[in-house]
């Protein structure tokens, strides 16, 4: 019985660690997007959800996500990944790789489940997600993704969700 307790004690403990650090939603545009709610909530220790509510007040057929991956080394530097993403011909065909994972482990956490048009509330609730859900090797460090969403080719609103990625073996 000992012996099942202590390998539960060392198996418990993960050496791969992603957390969410800060998250910031900025409409720059009230009269066509309305942020309700943008907030990361701690469950425990390690464990931190992001919520998103925000309100799109025009139905929308033309959605651009500009997403930027940045990793931070004496600011936040541009790292691997950018891509513009027709989210609307990507709601329809997963045609973007990145898009794709991303929207993957989205999905079962909001309402982003059809195609244009979109127009009314837009839920994220209770968004984590585990290193193992992610697939991507990750060096140790700080993180942000910076999102901006381009509707009629206007910017309407951006999100920035910072997150931490930690490998850490030895004090397994």
């Amino acid at each position: 019985v000992l012996t099942i307790e202590i390998t539960n004690f060392l198996f418990s403990k993960e050496a791969v660690k992603l957390k969410w650090t800060n998250v910031i939603c900025t409409s720059h545009n009230e009269s066509w997007v309305h942020v309700n709610d943008c907030r990361l909530k701690a469950i425990s220790r390690n464990l931190t959800i992001l919520n998103v509510n925000i309100t799109i007040l025009h139905p929308t057929n033309d959605i651009f996500i500009d997403a930027q991956l940045y990793k931070k080394a004496n600011g936040y530097k541009p790292w691997l990944i950018k891509s513009m993403v027709d989210f609307c011909r990507f709601s329809k065909t997963s045609y973007n790789p990145y898009a794709k994972i991303v929207f993957s482990l989205l999905k079962s956490y909001s309402n982003l489940n059809h195609s244009c048009p979109y127009v009314g509330h837009i839920i994220v609730q209770g968004f984590y997600i585990t290193p193992a859900q992610l697939g991507l090797p990750f060096p140790t460090g700080d993180y942000l993704v910076a999102l901006k969403w381009i509707y009629y080719k206007k910017l309407q609103a951006s999100t920035n969700v910072y997150f931490s990625f930690t490998e850490d073996y030895i004090d397994m």
